[in-house]
């Protein structure tokens, strides 16, 4: 989403007599810990946002122009940009492993934070294998990858 598209979905949503609730990240961070399955994906925090607005009664609307409503494109924009930033180092890391490494670069997935920890520490195949399997498990297992 861009800066302006929350607002506009806000705005419709409400124009369609829709209520639009205000759940705070932190409260979504503590419910999430009650669900099953492992890691943070954006289709587990919206069943988590979705079971939760069902069920709570305490979580308050907002209406395009309230303070949350504010706040929640502010910070809508800014996660959109820090994507938009993440995307772009991706894809030019990938473009530099393809060109300098492109056996490192098919083998790796660099969209995931285990890989880049992984090339922090070993810039190279040679420095891969120099390592060798051993101490790189272990230095893998240190950083909890």
């Amino acid at each position: 989403m861009t800066g302006g598209e929350p607002a506009l979905l806000l705005a419709l949503l409400v124009s369609h007599g829709q209520e639009v609730l205000y759940m705070p990240g932190r409260l979504v961070n503590r419910a999430s810990d009650g669900y099953r399955g492992e890691g943070k994906t954006d289709a587990r925090d919206a069943f988590v946002i979705a079971d939760q607005a069902r069920m709570r009664r305490d979580l308050r609307p907002i209406r395009p122009g309230d303070e949350a409503a504010i706040e929640l494109k502010l910070l809508t924009g800014r996660r959109s940009d820090l994507v938009e930033d993440r995307t772009r180092v991706v894809n030019r890391l990938r473009s530099t492993l393809l060109g300098m490494f492109p056996a490192l670069e098919r083998a790796l997935d660099v969209t995931n934070t285990g890989p880049l920890r992984l090339l922090t520490g070993y810039q190279t195949p040679a420095a891969i294998r120099r390592v060798g399997v051993a101490r790189l498990t272990k230095w893998l297992a240190n950083r909890k990858i």
